[in-house]
């Protein structure tokens, strides 16, 4: 897999190369062969050559926050964060008239920074196929939309609890197709099953396990979004007909070893994020995770709903050990202590006014599967409640969130979050 990504970076630099070449005109707007550039708040820099033929664009992002965390039951205990949350820098673009397209995205706020880098080849306009580290369609509707088009402050604590960037390595095919006034968007994927940067940290950082293998299919039966409106958290371009999305998404990991199947398992660090079992021969055994999500999204007239619904389960457990000797059995209920077990939904709401000002609310509960004490996921209600507005035409947000997370059979770890938020989009 080294390899593979190495040849994929090799690759990449491609589009680099092809604008440093013309880099050098950008004292004009307007030069040989009918190439020219032009900058917009929100929307970056974008080079267009050859008549258009192929486009590349430099954007970032930055969001300053503020933070204050009231902690347990009394709410006596509070903590105050300030901070930039995210900084990014990307590089986009599509070749030969829309065929070739690639992004590729950093957040320099991270210890380990790289988002997004893929290569994607369009050979009509019903069928994508994407290679690299993207946004993965395994996971909720909501993990599927850009950090700095979310329609709080922070994600939704199903999107907390059940993935983490929401990001894979692989191989991603997707489709749309218009049937009368019903819109179809299937995509199918296969990953490294092992998050971002999935080819660790080192050499001898290999990644565990199989594969993961799934896929998503959204029905759009009063006819698709308009551009760019979809993934969007608020309805920003003001849907005149009422737009509905029904949406499904299943993944199996094959060979989980970190507790979201995000991730894996390093022999020579511990990370309470991951684990290895074992069978009765000492070789290692790891279960596989399944996940199923169903959503729906409606947009109209500024106002947005969205409902999502998670299940997750562990397979693969028979004979499993927590040691190489095999002395130490996995219990059946034990698995919960290793990998998110349960459900969870969420629902949000809000309705953006024609001045930019929009008013949000939140809530979600989670169930966890197994009655562990020490289990990963713990049942939880969460409430929240938002103001955004926007600025310059949405390159500028700011956003107010309070999120109350109320833990039934543990009040000590209940929290109040109060999250102000200032987003520039270059």
């Amino acid at each position: 897999m080294k390899k593979t990504i190495v040849a994929f970076f090799l690759s990449s630099l491609f589009p680099l190369n092809f604008i440093s070449q013309e880099a050098q005109f950008l004292n004009e707007s307007s030069y040989e062969k009918n190439n020219s550039y032009k900058y917009q708040l929100g929307s970056g820099v974008e080079f267009n050559f050859d008549d258009s033929t192929h486009i590349f664009k430099i954007g970032g992002m930055a969001q300053s926050r503020f933070l204050n965390t009231s902690l347990n039951d009394s709410l006596s205990e509070s903590l105050n964060y300030f901070g930039i949350k995210r900084s990014y820098f990307n590089l986009s673009g599509s070749l030969n008239n829309g065929q070739f397209s690639f992004l590729i995205q950093t957040n320099f706020s991270e210890s380990f920074p790289l988002l997004d880098a893929w290569i994607g080849y369009h050979p009509n306009k019903n069928l994508s196929i994407f290679f690299g580290q993207k946004m993965s369609p395994f996971n909720n509707l909501s993990m599927q939309i850009m950090e700095y088009d979310l329609q709080f402050a922070s994600r939704n604590y199903l999107s907390q609890n059940f993935t983490e960037l929401g990001r894979e390595f692989g191989l991603f095919l997707e489709g749309e197709f218009l049937l009368g006034n019903i819109g179809l968007k299937p995509s199918l994927a296969v990953t490294s099953g092992d998050g971002t940067n999935s080819f660790g940290e080192n050499s001898i950082d290999n990644d565990q396990g199989g594969f993961k293998y799934g896929g998503r299919m959204n029905i759009y039966p009063l006819g698709f979004f308009k551009t760019n409106n979809e993934l969007v958290g608020h309805d920003v371009l003001k849907e005149k007909n009422v737009k509905v999305l029904i949406g499904g998404a299943s993944s199996l990991n094959i060979g989980s070893s970190h507790k979201l199947g995000e991730g894996h398992y390093n022999d020579s660090y511990l990370d309470d994020d991951t684990f290895m079992f074992y069978d009765s021969l000492g070789e290692r055994k790891l279960p596989n995770y399944l996940k199923n999500y169903v959503d729906i999204l409606i947009k109209y007239r500024g106002l947005n709903l969205l409902f999502e619904y998670v299940n997750t389960a562990a397979y693969n457990l028979q004979g499993s050990s927590l040691n190489s000797s095999g002395s130490s059995l996995l219990e059946p209920t034990q698995i919960s202590q290793y990998l998110v077990l349960g459900n969870a939904f969420n629902l949000q709401g809000g309705y953006l006014f024609n001045s930019d000002w929009s008013l949000d609310l939140k809530y979600g509960r989670s169930y966890y599967e197994f009655e562990e004490t020490y289990s990963i996921l713990q049942n939880y209600d969460s409430m929240g409640a938002g103001i955004t507005k926007y600025f310059s035409n949405r390159a500028v947000k700011t956003q107010l969130m309070a999120n109350y997370i109320n833990f039934p059979n543990n009040t000590s770890i209940n929290r109040l979050n109060i999250e102000c938020l200032l987003q520039v989009i270059f």
